[in-house]
């Protein structure tokens, strides 16, 4: 396959290398591609999408003072994890395409890669996160917050404090007293509509809540982070660096928005996985599909772990 020739970037950068086409390399080696990038222009980028990503939150945030309804706002927000990226790279198709923002549709093509690795991900780490959660909630609704002290008392210096715990306690009333569910248990909504609720539950993760938190996080505010910190080292031979690390801390912090809970900071150790996923795959299909899995995964744990 031919390479495309090099283009010029319309954001003042100077010209760009050709990007090669998903046959002629490996995708792990997807942001070596930052290292070409002019410096000056990178730290701008980079700057950007730190404000645009704070302008995004806290202007959700603002909705939440006014009467506008909770699920337009939410709509407001996934529209602007899609179309935000490519207002802001408007004019430079070389770098949505190498952000994977487009140019045009805001949502990537689905590819063999991002199946793959979504898959294996899968694979590797469900059964020890579904071991994990048992053994979790077996000691916390037996009384023991041991495995919690650190967070708790990081808790209790926040305006917060006690919530998390108080919230273990609504939970534990529903635990079924087993360390293994005595049945499977499945959300109620996915019942609905004669068992095809389940669909619409998928839909709904893959595309209003994965994808376009993909999209935003990982496809924009990543790359535009590894441009400006290029990794140096690599995690199981994925280049990721402080730009990962970055992007996924402001990921963490922006799900306090929508609900002040300290434990939601959490988030932070899934974005990394996505992370790598995406720099892994080349494709943000991989960490979409792996983050709307864990997603509907976690539903049928709370299910089944406290069915009462």
């Amino acid at each position: 396959m031919t390479p495309s020739p090099p283009q010029r970037s319309a954001a003042g950068g100077g010209t760009l290398p050709a990007v090669p086409s998903s046959d002629e390399r490996d995708p792990a080696d997807t942001v070596d591609l930052a290292v070409r990038v002019d410096p000056v222009l990178a730290r701008r980028r980079a700057t950007q999408a730190v404000l645009v990503t704070f302008a995004v939150y806290g202007g959700y945030g603002l909705l939440g003072l006014s009467p506008i309804p909770a699920d337009v706002r939410y709509l407001l927000l996934v529209a602007s994890f899609y179309f935000v990226p490519q207002l802001m790279l408007r004019g430079d198709p070389h770098t949505q395409a190498r952000w994977q923002v487009g140019p045009g549709a805001v949502i990537p093509r689905l590819d063999r890669a991002g199946l793959t690795w979504a898959g294996i991900a899968m694979l590797v780490v469900f059964p020890a996160f579904v071991l994990g959660f048992w053994w979790f909630y077996a000691r916390v609704c037996d009384g023991d917050l041991g495995v919690l002290s650190p967070v708790l008392w990081i808790e209790g210096l926040t305006p917060w404090a006690g919530g998390l715990e108080r919230y273990l306690v609504r939970l534990c009333r529903g635990y079924g007293d087993t360390f293994f569910p005595e049945a499977w248990h499945v959300p109620a909504e996915w019942l609905a509509y004669g068992g095809l609720g389940v669909l619409l539950a998928a839909a709904i993760e893959v595309f209003a809540i994965a994808m376009p938190e993909e999209v935003f996080h990982r496809g924009y505010l990543m790359s535009a982070l590894e441009d400006r910190f290029v990794p140096r080292r690599r995690i199981l031979g994925v280049p990721l660096g402080l730009g990962a690390v970055l992007a996924s801390t402001l990921f963490a912090v922006g799900h306090l928005v929508g609900m002040a809970e300290l434990a939601r900071l959490a988030t932070f150790f899934p974005a990394l996985v996505f992370s790598w996923l995406w720099r892994r795959s080349g494709s943000l299909w991989a960490p979409a599909l792996f983050h709307a899995a864990s997603n509907l995964l976690m539903g049928v744990l709370l299910a089944s772990t406290f069915p009462r």
